[in-house]
């Protein structure tokens, strides 16, 4: 009886030791809460962006559960800014990666929304010393906190560089300005690891980032076959004054044969900032902007023909 009594102590005090054990051979627990170095990875590559790391600040991250977090970043921004006949700025295009620019107007018509940005434009004070930047570091923050939906001052837009490029015989001013915005974003931990999936500006609402993507594309499309049928109304009035189409496999020889006489304005690169395609003999064409995809000969190509 002592014994057996005695069986039971020495088996409970094993008891915490096993559980230690079992502890230490578990599976590791299967969350992994998001490091600034993966946030600003996932930030840098998120859809419609190539940024570099430098361009990223993250502030703040929350992790909201096993497979989601919240992240507050500065990022490097740079805009192209336009002065419109009556002196008025506006902010015209946004840089999303090396040589690659978006037009503000076509990303507002993809949002169903429009900066109103009058209240930027009233003449600055008069200016002493130096010569006055044009647009000033205030406007420049003003019109892109009307944008963003930033009451400004505000640290979430610090203007970093104001940059005015004169060009010569140009029909309008404009500058290139440098800012760090503070961007919201949500992000994801799937199969292709950690992604921005929301973005958030200032008292905007939320903006999910793969339908934006996909309605800018669908834009994208609408200029994209503006362009082919203005080339191939030009093509037509050449065709009728000369007797055939221009014969060249190659879309700079086109626009130089039509430039200025049956197309007024130069069009080279598609919305994707790709060059159009064009395949042209005596009695047919084919013009081609090969689509979101960036490759030809794919389903989402746009392509405009005439045969006899």
């Amino acid at each position: 009886m002592i014994f057996h009594t005695g069986s039971k102590i020495r088996a409970a005090s094993f008891l915490p030791l096993l559980a230690l054990c079992a502890l230490a051979l578990a599976p590791a627990n299967a969350r992994a809460d998001l490091s600034a170095k993966q946030a600003r990875k996932a930030i840098t590559h998120m859809t419609g962006f190539e940024l570099t790391n430098g361009a990223v600040r993250v502030k703040t991250i929350s992790n909201t559960s096993a497979t989601a977090a919240e992240v507050s970043a500065e990022i490097r921004t740079v805009f192209k800014f336009e002065q419109d006949k009556q002196g008025s700025w506006r902010v015209a295009e946004i840089r999303t990666g090396q040589d690659r620019w978006e037009d503000i107007n076509l990303l507002a018509t993809a949002l169903k929304t429009q900066a109103a940005a009058n209240e930027c434009n009233a003449p600055d004070p008069p200016f002493r010393g130096a010569a006055a930047l044009d647009p000033s570091v205030k406007r420049a923050r003003c019109l892109l906190g009307s944008l963003l939906g930033v009451e400004v001052p505000s640290d979430a837009i610090r203007i970093q560089e104001v940059d005015p490029m004169p060009i010569p015989l140009a029909s309008q001013a404009s500058a290139v300005v440098v800012a760090w915005l503070r961007v919201d974003t949500r992000l994801l931990n799937g199969p292709k690891g950690w992604q921005v999936t929301e973005l958030r500006t200032g008292n905007r609402e939320w903006v999910i980032v793969d339908p934006l993507v996909a309605a800018v594309n669908e834009e994208k499309k609408k200029q994209a076959r503006a362009d082919l049928e203005s080339i191939a109304k030009a093509l037509e009035q050449f065709h009728r004054d000369r007797g055939s189409y221009v014969v060249s496999d190659r879309q700079a020889v086109v626009i130089d044969q039509l430039n200025p006489r049956y197309l007024p304005q130069v069009v080279r690169i598609d919305p994707w900032h790709q060059a159009y395609k064009y395949l042209g003999e005596r009695d047919r064409f084919t013009l081609r902007s090969i689509g979101p995809d960036g490759k030809e000969n794919t389903p989402d190509d746009i392509i405009l023909s005439q045969s006899p």
